[in-house]
């Protein structure tokens, strides 16, 4: 009897651990399922707030998948391209791209898709239904969705900014234009002058002459400046592709200015035989910018080394002075267009901030870079660095 009473005991036991195992299974699965349905609610209003952000939005908003196609849209879109969103809906984005820009959505497609990069942004020219163009700045954002990949895109209209920019190109034209017919005159007259008081021996007005054509070399290099950086914002800087030895063009440069600037001594160190393919003749513009620079910004008897070297793949060309230096802060924002730095504000020769930003264009428009090491008081060293052919 005993026995059998201690065994039940024992049963009886084992089913009140068992209960309270289950009762807090129960609880932990009640637990769980609640932050299951508070996640899932909080995800859906967060749905419902996107959904709501995407249609209401005033800026044109679309999805589109692998094959470019638009699989959801907002109003905006459709009011972008004067279609509804019917008519907008699956189709695809190339059927309403400029001809000269859907080369870009399928950079746009690479950089997504194949490099797997988390954003992009494109400038692109649209076709609206009544055939009017409207540019858009696209701000596009990749994610993932049930293990497919898809881009959310933002579209600005941009159109009147770009007006604004072609007018300010056609201005630009017309001006450097027109001032490059009497500036030319100008300066014929100013070399017939000072030819013939050299030829009187009158100290005073050949000085002054020699002065004014100075000043004359210097607007007609702002006015070249000024169109330069109208062609780089257009999109219109069209350089040549031709084979050359980047050694002998430097060689030749630093040549010239040897013979025309003796108040400081340039001294170059170049490898043999390194050849680059491009626009020969805008890069000679970059090198001598640079040249210029360090001359003008270095004081007189100093010296301005210049160097190519070959690393890797591509020739690097360093031109070294010991001038004044520029400042940390103004590091990050020399190469910008009219940036100049406060020492140079003051220098009448500083021109208009122009010369850097048209150099670091030309080397990116050939597949290069440009960077700047320089430290206030010890000089600065500007280089740049182009592909080598093998």
């Amino acid at each position: 009897m005993d026995n059998t009473y201690s065994k039940l005991e024992e049963e009886n036991e084992r089913l009140r651990k068992e209960n309270e195992a289950l009762i807090a299974a129960h609880k932990d699965t009640l637990s769980r399922l609640q932050k299951r349905l508070t996640v899932e609610e909080d995800l859906k209003e967060s749905q419902e707030r996107f959904v709501t952000v995407f249609n209401e939005s005033k800026v044109a908003n679309k999805i589109i998948n692998l094959d470019l196609k638009m699989i959801q849209l907002n109003e905006a879109l459709g009011d972008l391209l004067g279609y509804s969103r019917e008519e907008l809906l699956e189709t695809c984005i190339l059927e309403y791209t400029h001809p000269d820009f859907i080369k870009y959505w399928y950079d746009l497609h690479e950089a997504l898709w194949k490099r797997e990069l988390p954003s992009f942004q494109l400038e692109a020219c649209l076709i609206r239904k009544d055939k009017r163009e409207v540019w858009c700045l696209v701000n596009t954002i990749r994610f993932k969705d049930k293990g497919e990949t898809f881009g959310y895109t933002s579209l600005v209209d941009i159109t009147g900014r770009k007006q604004l920019e072609r007018h300010k190109d056609e201005f630009i034209s017309t001006i450097s234009h027109e001032l490059k017919t009497p500036l030319t005159s100008i300066k014929s007259y100013s070399q017939l002058l000072l030819r013939y008081f050299q030829k009187l021996e009158d100290e005073k007005p050949r000085l002054m002459l020699s002065k004014m054509d100075a000043k004359v070399n210097s607007l007609t290099t702002l006015i070249k400046d000024l169109v330069m950086a109208s062609k780089i914002d257009s999109g219109k800087l069209t350089p040549r592709s031709d084979e050359y030895m980047l050694d002998s063009l430097l060689t030749e440069i630093v040549e010239e200015f040897k013979d025309t600037v003796t108040t400081r001594r340039i001294v170059l160190e170049t490898e043999k035989g390194l050849k680059t393919k491009g626009d020969k003749f805008k890069i000679a513009q970059v090198i001598e910018n640079l040249l210029t620079n360090a001359i003008k910004f270095s004081g007189e008897g100093t010296e301005v080394e210049v160097k190519l070297t070959k690393m890797e793949n591509e020739g690097i060309v360093c031109i070294k002075d010991r001038g004044r230096g520029i400042a940390e802060s103004s590091l990050t924002n020399i190469f910008e267009r009219f940036y100049k730095v406060k020492e140079a504000e003051s220098n009448q020769e500083s021109g208009m901030g122009l010369g850097l930003y048209i150099c670091k264009e030309i080397v990116k428009n050939q597949q290069g870079r440009l960077w700047v090491d320089s430290e206030v008081g010890k000089g600065s060293t500007f280089c740049f660095a182009l592909p080598l052919l093998a």
